[in-house]
């Protein structure tokens, strides 16, 4: 599916090889947003598009904002990543090397006054639907494309390739030496 069909997202960034002192292998370029934007902690869904073709599609409700969304993937072949993330970072990776740009939208959910049930009681809360939203973004999507995006191996029950298994147990075992 294109990213030209969806009329709910706004464009974050691109991804970029990194060049500066920092060990991750890539950085994102930010779109002119405000810092409001960015920062928002609101839940949010997330596109990772390549060539103007969606290939992710994830939520997260992370505080910090997609800024701190989009960390865990721009970092993620340093330190002791997840699978997924490790995986997502190595295909944006492979893709940025052979000079294809993969950018990010964003598509936010309002929040909501709403109760919130706790151990003692219940209490007005703005919550945020991230993860209905992210569940019909991808229900959108396989209705449309019969399939699920490319790198949304998880909710495909697809197993990620060997040479990314492979790396990623390399990097947890680099961590664990020190």
């Amino acid at each position: 599916m294109n990213i030209s069909t969806v009329k709910t997202a706004i464009r974050v960034g691109t991804f970029a090889l990194n060049d500066g002192t920092s060990k991750a292998r890539l950085k994102l370029i930010y779109e002119n947003l405000s810092k409001e934007v960015l920062k928002d902690d609101a839940g949010r869904v997330y596109l990772l598009v390549k060539d103007g073709k969606i290939m992710k599609i994830g939520g997260s409700i992370s505080k910090g904002g997609i800024k701190s969304t989009m960390s865990f993937y721009v970092s993620a072949n340093t330190g002791r990543p997840s699978i997924r993330s490790f995986g997502i970072n190595q295909l944006v990776y492979e893709a940025t090397l052979k000079g294809e740009e993969v950018s990010v939208y964003m598509i936010t959910s309002e929040q909501v006054s709403a109760p919130v049930k706790g151990l003692f009681g219940t209490e007005q809360m703005s919550i945020s639907a991230f993860k209905e939203m992210e569940e019909k973004c991808i229900a959108d999507y396989v209705a449309s494309e019969d399939n699920f995006p490319a790198w949304n191996y998880q909710e495909a029950g697809k197993a990620w390739e060997q040479y990314i298994q492979e790396e990623h147990a390399a990097i947890l075992t680099k961590s664990a030496k020190g």
